[in-house]
This record gives structure tokens, sequence and C-alpha cells, in this order.
């Protein structure tokens, strides 16, 4: 795939990711420095976490601008369109994040030669690690850890990625792979569908 089209999704993805962000922020009720910090780290983090995990050099966010100014302009769209209105599209908006930053970065490292662990664990961890640091400057428990279906809807995209990539046309592979991930986590919830939870057995300390 052409690096322009790689470009255009890594805006997209950059744009939704600190949208959502910026709009939790506000929700969680932080001031203005507080608001922009959190939308970079919902869209940047994740590609930070990857490419120093991966030892890629220093980090490609470092040196564009274009992501920069990306993430100041949803920031400031969040702020000025701030209501309880906004929040089915936020959710959307994150989905369309999850789906862009796991695809994305699935076909940069198809392109390179990465194997199946790899190509999985680059494309999870830059879908999902600037979601954790948001939520962890929040002081919540990750999404990532509850029970939603979230990474796992990027592991989905990846592995179905990976097998369909080498065989068919690379651009319909990747709109399939996006439309599984996106698919997925919609899905999951409007139909209220979460991962099983394991709850501690407290009947004996009880007794």
């Amino acid at each position: 795939m052409n690096m322009q089209t790689i470009s255009i999704m890594d805006y997209i993805g950059t744009f939704a990711f600190a949208l959502s962000g910026a709009y939790l922020a506000i929700r969680y009720e932080l001031d203005i420095f507080g608001i922009f910090v959190c939308a970079f780290s919902t869209a940047c983090g994740g590609g930070i976490t990857r490419d120093v995990v991966m030892n890629v050099g220093v980090p490609r966010f470092f040196s564009s601008y274009t992501t920069i100014m990306i993430v100041i302009v949803a920031s400031l769209l969040a702020i000025a369109t701030k209501s309880e209105k906004w929040s089915k599209l936020m959710l959307t908006a994150d989905a369309i994040g999850l789906a862009v930053f796991a695809i994305d970065t699935g076909v940069r490292g198809l392109d390179n030669g990465y194997n199946l662990p790899q190509l999985v664990f680059a494309s999870v961890i830059t879908a999902v690690g600037g979601g954790v640091i948001r939520d962890i400057l929040l002081q919540r428990v990750p999404i990532v850890l509850r029970k939603e279906v979230y990474a796992s809807a990027a592991l989905a995209g990846a592995v179905v990625l990976w097998f369909i990539y080498p065989i068919m046309d690379k651009m319909v592979a990747t709109y399939i792979s996006l439309a599984v991930v996106f698919g997925i986590r919609m899905w999951s919830v409007y139909k209220h569908i979460d991962l099983p939870v394991v709850h501690l057995d407290t009947s004996e300390s009880a007794q």
C-alpha cells in the first residue's frame, strides 16, 4: 500500500482518538491544559509506546507537525461542542481510532516483514496504548482491562489482516480488516456484549 494512503489513515485515527480523549477529559472536568494532555495522550500514546518497544528510533510523533496540529484542532472542536448529546458520536470516534490505528500499524508491519506475533503486538499496543495512558491519567481502570470488547477487537482485525493481506488486493484487505475491528467494537457497545469476568469467591471468608 502506498505511503500516502497510510498517512491519511494515520491522520484519521489521530483525529478520532484526540477528539474522544478531549471529550472524555471534559466529562471528567479537567482544565484546558488537562484536556490537551488527555487528547495528546490518547492520540499519540500508543504510537509512541509502539515505536519505543519496537526500537524504531525517535517516535514519529515528535517529528510530525501535522499530527500535533490535528490533535490541537480535534481538542478545540471538542471544547467548542461540549455536550452530552455527542456521547454516542464520541464512542464512534473512539471505535474509528481503534480500527485505524490497529490496521494502519498492521499494514506497516506486513510491508516491513513482521511475523504474526510481531504484527499482533504492534497493532494492539498502538490501538490501545493511548487509551491506557489516558485512563491512568483520569485515575480509572483502563478500558482495555475491563470487561468491554476493546483490545480483542483490535486483535481480531490484526489476525484477519495477516491472513488476507497477502492473497487479495491490498486496499480491499485493509478495508475488510478495518470493518472487522470497527464492527466488532460497535456491535459489542450497542448490544452490550462484554467479555466474561471472573469473580472472587468470598463464600468461605464470610463463614
